[in-house]
């Protein structure tokens, strides 16, 4: 119990510090989005070439890092595979688009964004790939399931995980169940990775 206590505890900690960052980030892209506009409004006045030219690599920089800041926000807030690749994707294309100065920097990084689109289409849909590389489960699956194919020995009071979360959390009179809420129960310990529409998601499974 106070195990579960000193978990929460620090889950919610961080979860504010979290909501902190993100809103300090939120903060400076709004904050940048004037900076677009100028840049803009520079671009359709200048005449020369040369200089319209480093305008719109400057633009180009800006923008990119506004949407690296976005994408670190929903990285922060849904802790998604997509969420994260998505960040990564956006990152490279802003270093080839802004930094790369010679066609190594630019195969180096279309290789890079081919192996994170192949990762999205053929990894991240095989859900039972997914759960052997870091034990997340889709909390719809049924406890049965779980036992079976993944040579877990979870307790099966209910039919499937999310239910049994629920269940779990009950017992250890945990009543708000939140993203990154942990229950240690037996050999295992449960965190809630994913909630949508109030209904848990996603979670994952450790041994304890």
């Amino acid at each position: 119990m106070k195990h579960n206590k000193a978990n929460n505890f620090i889950d919610k900690t961080v979860n504010i510090i979290e909501i902190l960052i993100c809103i300090i980030v939120i903060l400076g892209v709004c904050s940048g989005i004037p900076k677009l506009i100028h840049y803009i409004l520079e671009i359709m006045r200048v005449e020369n070439l040369q200089n319209s030219y480093m305008l719109m690599n400057e633009f180009l920089k800006h923008a990119l890092l506004l949407i690296v800041g976005i994408e670190l926000i929903a990285m922060i807030i849904t802790r998604s595979h997509e969420s994260i690749l998505t960040l990564i994707l956006f990152v490279i294309a802003r270093k080839m688009l802004v930094y790369s100065q010679g066609l190594t920097d630019i195969l180096i990084g279309t290789v890079s964004v081919a192996i994170i689109f192949a990762v999205m289409k053929f990894i991240l849909s095989d859900k039972k790939l997914i759960a052997k590389l870091d034990n997340t489960f889709d909390a719809s699956v049924s406890i049965n399931k779980l036992n079976k194919e993944y040579n877990l020995n979870l307790p099966t009071m209910t039919h499937t995980l999310a239910g049994l979360i629920y269940e779990l959390a009950e017992k250890e009179n945990i009543k708000d169940i939140h993203e990154n809420t942990t229950i240690v129960y037996g050999q295992y310990v449960f965190r809630v990775l994913s909630i949508d529409n109030d209904i848990i998601t996603r979670v994952r499974i450790e041994d304890n």
